[in-house]
């Protein structure tokens, strides 16, 4: 499973993908903010104890962007465009942590949840999955690697959707 790092990062890249970066400055740091945190939310499960569980699916995403446009996130100036927005970045949880190999029980994510209540795993392992094992050794190592490479694969995505809106922008149809 992913670091926050690396899910908030995907959530800021779909949502931009979605609603263009917000000017001025301070509303693009809301914007990011609230999109990181998007993307990241779904491990607040583990505060209850049912990690990979319904939060991590495509229902939770659809009842947080239903929550977001309704209250009116920041992410987006119309309502559907936070929801789509909103959507993207929850959604990128449970892909990526389909993407890494699990290895605590429940194996996988219950990605379809509240059409299946069935675990999803791919079986690739993209990204590195991270350790709670906190005094173990090598932990510091193991967590650094975790991160080093989800900012290059999804730092890269980012950068990419980055400069995609950025010459959206700038182009004589956009005005």
């Amino acid at each position: 499973m992913p670091t926050p790092i690396g899910h908030g990062l995907a959530g800021v890249a779909a949502g931009w993908s979605v609603a263009r970066p917000a000017a001025p400055r301070w509303r693009l740091i809301l914007q990011t903010v609230t999109l990181a945190f998007l993307g990241a939310a779904p491990d607040l499960d583990l505060l209850v104890g049912h990690h990979s569980a319904q939060a991590h699916s495509l229902g939770a995403a659809a009842i947080a962007a239903t929550i977001a446009a309704w209250i009116r996130w920041p992410v987006a100036h119309s309502r559907a465009r936070i929801w789509w927005a909103a959507f993207a970045a929850w959604a990128t949880h449970p892909l990526l942590d389909a993407l890494a190999f699990d290895t605590a029980p429940p194996i996988g994510v219950m990605a379809f949840w509240p059409f299946s209540s069935a675990y999803v795993q791919t079986g690739l392992s993209v990204f590195v999955p991270i350790s709670r094992a906190y005094r173990s050794p090598g932990f510091v190592q193991h967590t650094l690697l975790a991160v080093a490479r989800e900012v290059l694969i999804i730092g890269a995505a980012l950068l990419v959707v980055w400069r995609l809106r950025a010459k959206a922008r700038s182009s004589p149809d956009a005005r």
